[in-house]
C-alpha cells in the first residue's frame, strides 16, 4: 500500500494546528465545560465515499448547532419549501446565534441557523405526539450519518435545565404564532442538539449534502437535491452567524459550527470537511476548526468563489503492459516474455484540468494496483492545467511509489504548457516525450539480461524458422551484411521493393511521411531478431515508408533475385519463409486486436 499524499497533508495540518491554545470551552451549558480541550479531529470525506481522517475523529460529542442545517433540510423534504418559509426566513442577521430578534415585517425568525429559527424548524417535525415527532426527526438525521444516532441524556438534561434564553425565544415565536407547542418543540430541540456524533459522522453528514443529498456510504437518498441547494445557500449566508461575511471571504464554503466544537464545510459535488475541537472563540466557533478550514481552502484551492472547470474525473483510462505494448516489434521469444511480465507495467492516462478535487482519487486508483506493478506511467497528453494542490499530490504519489519500489514514469510533459508542470518535472521521476517511448523503456527493463532479446545470429531470425542447416548456409552466402549508424536510411519510401532485410543487432524505425506537411511520423521500431521489408516476398510494389537506423545496427539484406536463384536448389525455401511471414503477421494482428479491445475498455 502506498502512502496517501492527502492523508499525509491532513496529518501535517493537524500537527501544526494542534499547537493552537487559544479559545475557551462553552460553559453556558454546564456539561460542555467538562470537555477535554485537547480533543482535536479532522476529517475530509469525498462524494465517492472515501474518508481521510486524523486525530480524535472517533471521540463522541454532542452535535449541538451543527444539527440545524440537517433538521432544516429534513423539514424542507417533509413539508416543502413554501410551507417551511412561511414560518422561517432565510435572511442573515449579522448577530449572534442566540440573539432575541425577529423579522418585524414577516414576524418570522430570520433564518433556521439561529436558535429562534432552529426551534421553529424542529417544531415542524410531524407526528401525533412528541414520541412520533422525535422518531421522525431523528430517523432523518440518522440517515445523514448513515447510522442510528442516540441522545446524550446528561447533556440533554443540562441543556433543558439551563436553556432559559432558548425558552424565551420559543415563547417569543409562540407569540408570533410561528410555534404551536412551546414545550414539545423545546424538548425536541434540546434532544436534537444532544445527539451523539463523532467528527467522522459529521463529515459523512456534510458529504451527503456535497453529494446532492445521497449518502456517499449507504448510497441512499436522504434529501431531495433541490432542497440541498436551499440548505447550502442558508449555510453560506447564515451558518457562521456574525462571522459569516469573514468566513465567506476567507474560506468560501457553506459551513456550520456548534458550541461543542464541531464544524462542517461543504464543497458541492466534491467533498466535505469536518473538524472537532472544543475551545471556542468569542463568537462561539471552534478556534482550531476555523484555522484548519482556512488552510484547507487556501492550500487545496477549495474556495467556492474560485473559477474552476467542471470537476470531471482526472483518470481517462488505465491499462497494463501485457494488454498494450509499445510500437517496438520484437522476436517471438521476447513477445512471449512480455506476455508473462507485461502486467508489471501500468499506464494511467490523466485528462482535463487537474485540481485537488479530481486528482484526490488518483492515489487510490494507483494503490489498488501498486502491489503488482513495478513501473507506473503517468500520461499527461490530455491534461490542460495543473494547479498547485494537484501538483503537490502528484509529487507525493511519486515519492510514495518510490518507497514501495515502484518506478514512476512521466510522459508528454514537455509538449504541454501546463501550469506547475515545471514543479512536476523536478520530482525526480523518469520522463519521456511519449507514452510509447516510456512503454518501450519499461519493456527493456523487464527483458533486461535475458539473452532472447538480442539475436545476432541469422538462424535466430523469425523469418528463417524451420530452415535446415543447408538452407541457412545458402541464405548466409547470399546476403550482404553491413554496419550502419544512427540516421542512415535503409529503405526509402517509393523505391522498388527488391530486398528482404534481417536485423541482427541495433534498432531501426519505420517512418511515414505525412502528406502535405513536410513532416514524418514513427509508426514502429524493430529490434534485433526481426525482419523488415518482407512485403517484397508478397508483391513487387514500391516501398510505402522509410526505414531509418535509430541505434547502431547490423543489417543483412537478401536480394530477391538471389532468393529466386536459391529456389532452384532448395525448392521449399521460399514456401517456408512465406509461412513464417503469415505466422508473424497473424501474431501481430492478434496483438493489435487485443490492444484495441484493452484501450476501448
Amino acid at each position: 500500500m502506498i502512502r496517501s499524499p492527502v492523508a499525509e497533508y491532513l496529518e501535517s495540518i493537524h500537527g501544526e494546528c494542534r499547537s493552537i491554545r487559544s479559545g475557551a470551552l462553552a460553559d453556558y451549558i454546564p456539561e460542555l465545560a467538562n470537555a477535554n480541550p485537547d480533543w482535536f479531529g479532522v476529517v475530509l470525506a469525498t462524494v465517492d465515499g472515501h474518508i481521510y481522517e486524523v486525530g480524535d475523529t472517533a471521540q463522541p460529542f454532542t452535535i449541538q448547532s451543527v444539527s440545524k442545517p440537517f433538521a432544516y433540510g429534513a423539514m424542507l423534504d417533509v413539508h416543502g419549501h413554501a410551507a417551511v418559509e412561511k414560518r422561517v426566513g432565510v435572511e442573515p442577521t449579522g448577530n449572534s446565534f442566540n440573539a432575541i430578534l425577529v423579522d418585524e415585517r414577516s414576524r418570522r425568525p430570520f433564518n433556521p441557523m439561529v436558535n429562534a429559527g432552529a426551534i421553529v424548524t424542529t417544531g415542524l417535525s410531524p407526528g401525533f405526539d412528541a414520541a412520533e415527532q422525535r422518531a421522525t426527526l431523528f430517523e432523518r438525521l440518522s440517515n445523514f450519518a448513515g447510522r442510528p444516532l442516540e441522545i446524550d441524556r446528561v447533556v440533554y438534561e443540562s441543556e433543558r435545565a439551563t436553556g432559559h434564553r432558548n425558552r424565551a425565544l420559543a415563547h417569543l415565536m409562540r407569540s408570533y404564532e410561528m410555534l404551536d407547542d412551546v414545550e414539545t418543540a423545546l424538548d425536541l430541540y434540546f434532544e436534537q442538539c444532544s445527539l451523539i456524533v463523532t467528527c467522522r459522522d459529521l463529515a459523512v453528514m456534510a458529504a451527503t449534502l456535497a453529494n446532492a443529498g445521497v449518502n456517499p456510504l449507504t448510497h441512499e437518498r436522504v434529501i431531495h437535491d433541490r432542497n440541498v441547494e436551499r440548505v447550502l445557500s442558508v449555510m453560506s449566508s447564515c451558518g457562521m452567524y456574525d462571522y459569516a461575511g469573514e468566513w465567506d471571504y476567507s474560506v468560501g464554503l457553506p459551513a456550520k459550527s456548534g458550541v461543542s466544537g464541531g464544524l462542517i464545510a461543504v464543497l458541492p459535488g466534491q467533498l466535505a470537511i469536518s473538524v472537532f475541537s472544543p475551545p471556542l472563540d468569542e463568537r462561539g466557533n471552534t478556534v482550531r476548526g476555523i484555522e484548519v478550514a482556512r488552510r484547507l481552502s487556501r492550500d487545496l484551492e477549495l474556495h467556492g468563489k474560485r473559477a474552476r472547470q467542471r470537476g470531471a474525473s482526472a483518470v481517462r483510462r488505465t491499462y497494463n503492459g501485457a494488454d498494450v505494448r509499445s510500437s517496438r516489434v520484437r522476436p517471438t521469444e521476447a513477445q512471449r516474455l512480455l506476455d508473462d511480465r507485461g502486467h508489471r507495467v501500468a499506464v494511467l492516462e490523466l485528462q482535463g484540468d487537474l485540481m485537488f478535487s479530481n486528482i484526490e482519487p488518483v492515489p487510490r486508483v494507483i494503490d489498488g494496483a501498486v502491489d503488482r506493478v513495478e513501473y507506473l506511467i503517468l500520461d499527461f497528453r490530455r491534461v490542460g492545467t495543473i494547479d498547485a494542490p494537484a501538483a503537490r499530490v502528484l509529487h507525493g504519489v511519486v515519492d510514495a511509489l518510490d518507497e514501495v519500489g515502484c518506478t514512476a514514469v512521466l510522459t508528454y510533459l514537455d509538449d504541454t504548457e501546463i501550469r506547475y508542470a515545471d514543479h512536476i518535472r523536478t520530482i525526480g521521476a523518469r520522463s519521456f516525450d511519449t507514452t510509447d517511448a516510456a512503454l518501450e523503456w519499461c519493456e527493456e527493463q523487464l527483458l533486461d539480461g535475458d539473452s532472447t532479446t538480442i539475436t545476432t545470429e541469422l538462424g535466430g531470425q523469425e523469418l528463417l524458422r524451420g530452415l535446415d542447416d543447408d538452407e541457412l548456409a545458402a541464405i548466409s552466402r547470399s546476403i550482404h551484411q553491413e554496419s550502419l549508424n544512427p540516421g542512415d536510411l535503409v529503405i526509402r519510401e517509393g523505391e522498388v521493393a527488391d530486398t528482404v532485410y534481417f536485423l541482427l543487432d541495433g534498432v531501426v524505425s519505420v517512418r511515414l511521411h505525412l502528406n502535405g506537411t513536410g513532416r514524418s511520423r514513427t509508426v514502429a521500431s524493430f529490434g534485433a531478431g526481426v525482419a523488415f521489408g518482407e512485403a517484397a516476398l508478397l508483391d513487387d510494389r514500391e516501398r510505402s515508408a522509410d526505414v531509418r537506423v535509430e541505434e547502431p545496427a547490423i543489417v543483412a539484406g537478401l536480394p530477391l533475385e538471389a532468393l529466386v536463384a536459391l529456389e532452384r536448389e532448395y525448392p521449399e525455401l521460399k514456401a517456408k519463409m512465406l509461412a513464417n511471414v503469415a505466422r508473424v503477421l497473424a501474431a501481430r494482428l492478434r496483438a493489435a486486436n487485443s490492444q484495441i479491445r484493452a484501450l476501448e475498455h
